[in-house]
């Protein structure tokens, strides 16, 4: 489980393809101290597990995560964003972010406007039941607020320190991103209440 708050952007050394599998050594500094083969890792919001440590930290990616994420479209010298899983006790400073991924989607501005710096992120249908103006979502790992819904995309508002601590700040037009909608929307969505809504998330409890 993570937060969605980035601990460091990492840069890739190697990405070496096996068959449908990939793997995956990156090179970073704060974020594998204390890391031991077995623990999770989340990479560009992508859970993973560390595999070997050996100057880098090495993960295997099953051809399952790499067809859903942005990570097969990695090569070397290229950002990504790192976060360990949280512990028992730790403060959570984003919103409860499994790891795994919905899918990807691609950006549709990534511009500075006179409301601040906005990302727009296209949106493929089923989408819209998991959106919420104002509700969570995960983009490459980054613990991020809905601010409009549109019919075929959804902005949100990046602050310069995310803009500054984050791969986000790079990412131009037709480039790929992970989403991990917010679980709570999604478990509100499996109960069959409809459409996500700020009310809808209030009645049934995953809001305040």
């Amino acid at each position: 489980m993570f937060t969605g708050i980035v601990e460091e952007v990492g840069k890739v050394k190697t990405i070496t393809r096996k068959g449908p599998d990939a793997r995956l050594k990156i090179l970073c500094g704060q974020a594998d101290q204390g890391l031991a083969i077995g623990d999770s890792v989340a990479v560009n919001g992508a859970c993973l597990t560390v595999t070997g440590l050996n100057g880098t930290v090495a993960f295997d990616i099953v051809g399952n995560t790499l067809a859903k994420t942005n990570l097969k479209r990695l090569k070397a010298g290229d950002a990504v964003n790192l976060e360990n899983a949280m512990k028992l006790g730790d403060k959570i400073s984003g919103h409860m972010v499994a790891g795994h991924i919905d899918g990807e989607r691609t950006v549709r501005n990534n511009m500075n406007t006179s409301k601040g710096w906005v990302m727009d992120i296209a949106a493929v249908s089923g989408d819209e039941k998991y959106l919420v103006s104002k509700g969570a979502v995960a983009v490459d790992g980054v613990s991020l607020t809905v601010g409009e819904i549109y019919n075929d995309f959804f902005r949100i508002y990046l602050i310069p320190l995310t803009m500054e601590q984050t791969t986000l700040k790079s990412k131009k037009t037709g480039d790929h991103v992970n989403i991990e909608f917010d679980m709570m929307a999604k478990y509100a969505a499996k109960r069959g209440e409809g459409d996500i809504t700020e009310e809808t998330l209030r009645r049934t409890g995953f809001m305040d």
